[in-house]
């Protein structure tokens, strides 16, 4: 009776391993397939990142290459037309004393301002969208800034506008930010509203914005000028897509305007509010 009793006993306990034994190895298998799925969707996530990080890259490189393509093709539309007016300033029946011979002077000249200011522009915005980051120390007093650069661009006007500045900052608030950017921001966009606005106001508006608990400062450019054709303000930033010089040099500065303003960390677009003429409005960290 013993010996049946110590066989059982004996068979329990082989049994009993048997069954731990199992235990263990479904429980490593379970956390075995669970660390592989882990591993699987974090490579599949890594996977999605790395392409959507090269299709970024592949968007903004083609993007790159379009303006390029543009810039060069209004180069050589513009050279076509210029050697035109040259060849009527040293033809025979054109001569200095006459009116035609002034005109043709004044449209060459203002051909050749708006080319230099593409090329230069052009140049100056490929490495700003290379950029990652930009440095930021300067401080900067933000009225008295604005009102600076306001007067700066006064020499663009042309033709009876009044400019009004609105604020809603203290005299002396200041923001830390790299000051040549900004500066390059707003004459660029003061500008190009002096030189499309010839009547009525162009007014420069600044206030403090708050958005996913950061602090911004909003700036707004509005005019009452000439305005963005319905059909390229989905492209202002971006594209040309028109055929005249001028509002080709426009959407480089606004596409420079554009680089800059998110190294600043903030974001830049046209107000759809505004009825007459055109109002740009961007933001900055403060």
């Amino acid at each position: 009776m013993e010996i049946l009793i110590q066989i059982l006993i004996a068979v329990a306990l082989v049994a009993l391993v048997v069954w731990l034994t199992a235990v263990y190895w479904h429980r490593v298998i379970r956390k075995m397939n669970t660390s592989n799925k882990a591993l699987s969707d974090q490579q599949n996530i890594d996977r999605m990142k790395d392409r959507a990080a090269s299709h970024k890259q592949t968007k903004a490189l083609k993007s790159k290459v379009d303006l390029m393509t543009d810039v060069l093709l209004e180069v050589q539309r513009q050279h076509e037309g210029m050697t035109s007016y040259m060849e009527m300033l040293t033809s025979a029946e054109l001569q200095p004393s006459q009116k035609e011979w002034k005109q043709v002077c004044d449209h060459l000249k203002e051909r050749s301002g708006w080319l230099t200011e593409m090329v230069n522009s052009t140049l100056e915005l490929l490495p700003y969208e290379d950029m990652s980051e930009l440095e930021q120390k300067d401080t900067v007093h933000v009225n008295g800034f604005c009102l600076d650069i306001f007067d700066s661009c006064k020499k663009y006007l042309q033709g009876n506008v009044d400019l009004r500045f609105e604020t809603e900052l203290n005299d002396d608030a200041a923001i830390t930010t790299n000051l040549k950017a900004l500066q390059r921001v707003l004459t660029e966009l003061l500008v190009c509203s002096m030189q499309f606005t010839h009547e009525g106001e162009i007014v420069l508006g600044v206030k403090r914005h708050q958005h996913n608990d950061e602090e911004y400062l909003m700036f707004t450019i509005s005019d009452t000028g000439l305005g963005i054709p319905e059909v390229a303000k989905d492209l202002a930033f971006e594209q040309m897509s028109g055929h005249e010089i001028d509002s080709n040099v426009v959407v480089v500065r606004l596409r420079l305007c554009k680089a800059i303003v998110k190294l600043l960390g903030g974001s830049i677009y046209l107000n759809p509010a505004h009825e007459e003429g055109t109002s740009v409005v961007f933001t900055i960290k403060s």
